[in-house]
């Protein structure tokens, strides 16, 4: 008998650990009273979200997105 536990795709797994790191680095930025970064990630998370209808590859381009607008958004903001 052939028992796996691998189903023949991490794309899940990938998935679910971008979701993860994103949902982290809201909840890291609220703890610590970043509001400008936690509101450009949740605004660019549903502009890009809906721009792809809602669909799973959407919530991952929109979260992929959202984790980078987060991060360098802010910065650019601080230097002007």
């Amino acid at each position: 008998m052939n028992i796996t536990l691998l189903h023949g795709s991490f794309e899940p797994i990938i998935y679910g650990l971008i979701i993860f790191l994103g949902l982290f680095s809201m909840w890291w930025k609220i703890t610590r009273h970043q509001w400008l970064a936690v509101i450009i990630e949740i605004t660019v998370f549903v502009i890009v979200f809906k721009l792809h209808g809602g669909s799973v590859t959407g919530g991952f381009a929109a979260t992929i997105a959202a984790l980078l607008a987060g991060q360098l958004f802010p910065l650019l903001l601080r230097r002007t």
